[in-house]
């Protein structure tokens, strides 16, 4: 291979890593904003579950002073609700925790395709600078022959 293809070999691999490096930051990118999504889902998880909690309480306190059939049709109606509302919350971020481990999974796969490629783009980087320093060399030999008297022929003056 000639020393030229070589250099536009290099140029190609360089340019396939650069790729790699840019898939692999999209990745990360997208890894930290489904990271942020899945701590906002467990917030509004942990934020239903305390109003839950307190609308509970109330319930309970409404218990010792006697509630009506109606008014405890109505609170069983709304502990229903809430308890959709969570089974809901509780759905999305087990959703969200599975994209984020999918991407976390995809994050890793870039990782190893840049890695690979950089050790692509290195290594036609060193035959590179070899076949580079080996032509320097042989460019070297062929002036310093070309510099050296040359013998003369038997019988001349």
């Amino acid at each position: 291979m000639k020393t030229n293809d070589l250099r536009s070999l290099q140029v190609l691999r360089q340019l396939r890593e650069q790729r790699a490096s840019s898939q692999l930051a999209a990745q990360q990118q997208r890894c930290r904003e489904t990271s942020d999504a899945l701590d906002d889902a467990k917030e509004k998880l942990r934020l239903h579950r305390a109003a839950v909690a307190r609308e509970a309480e109330k319930v309970y306190g409404l218990f010792s002073e006697g509630l009506s059939i109606n008014a405890w049709h109505a609170a069983q109606a709304q502990l229903d609700e809430w308890a959709d509302g969570q089974q809901q919350l509780e759905g999305s971020v087990e959703q969200v925790a599975e994209t984020l481990d999918e991407q976390e999974r995809e994050r890793e796969v870039f990782r190893v395709a840049r890695m690979a490629r950089q050790r692509q783009s290195e290594a036609c980087q060193s035959l590179l600078e070899v076949r580079v320093q080996d032509e320097l060399r042989a460019g070297e030999h062929r002036e310093e022959a070309d510099e050296m008297p040359r013998a003369l022929p038997a019988g001349a003056p």
